[in-house]
């Protein structure tokens, strides 16, 4: 049994027996993972802070509609972010395109990004930029919010062992590419070698 093994499936079903220690825990070890894939897909802050703020209230809507035997909580509550990101951009006066909110590797501004803001990361966004939708929604998932195959796999309703496949590859051609590019902008170092 999925619960059994799952600290986080045995909070919920605790929390919708009436445990408020247990939502509070389910909440706290959640909160992070959730602010984060957020506020990697909206502007500002202070829209990133509401729809956090939305996600644990459906979340607590919904706690009772969980199925352990259809996936992890992690993957469930980030289907109900990824949900509150779309419903959000639907609502703005301002049309956005709708890669920039599945992709999550839109330019973030910030005291590490100051550091690294250099051509080489310029030539990597720009790479990244020509990547289908679909790779930059998988490498943003992977290595932007740290999820792990299998959660990708249930996120995006796909099987754990193409989410691997996929990734992989994504990640060569990312190489292959980055490589060429160096060597068309520095071809004497390139032959030098």
């Amino acid at each position: 049994m999925l619960i059994a093994r799952d600290p986080l499936a045995r909070r919920v079903r605790q929390a919708v027996a009436g445990d408020r220690r247990a939502f509070t825990r389910l909440y706290r070890e959640l909160h992070p993972l959730v602010a984060r894939f957020v506020a990697r897909r909206v502007d500002s802050r202070a829209d990133a802070e509401e729809l956090v703020a939305e996600v644990f209230r459906r979340v607590v809507e919904h706690l009772g509609g969980f199925d352990p035997s259809r996936g992890s909580v992690r993957a469930w509550v980030l289907r109900i972010a990824r949900n509150a990101v779309i419903d959000h951009y639907r609502t703005r006066k301002c049309p956005v395109a709708l890669e920039v909110i599945a992709d999550g590797l839109r330019e973030t501004t910030g005291p590490l990004d100051h550091m690294i803001a250099d051509e080489r990361t310029r030539q990597v966004r720009e790479i990244l930029s020509e990547c289908p939708e679909q790779t930059r929604q998988l490498l943003a998932m992977r290595y932007g919010d740290g999820l792990r195959h299998a959660e990708i796999a249930e996120l995006l309703g796909l099987r754990e062992s193409a989410v691997r496949k996929r990734i992989s590859r994504a990640v060569s051609e990312l190489r292959l590419r980055s490589r060429a590019l160096e060597d068309e902008q520095n071809p004497e170092v390139s032959h030098a070698l």
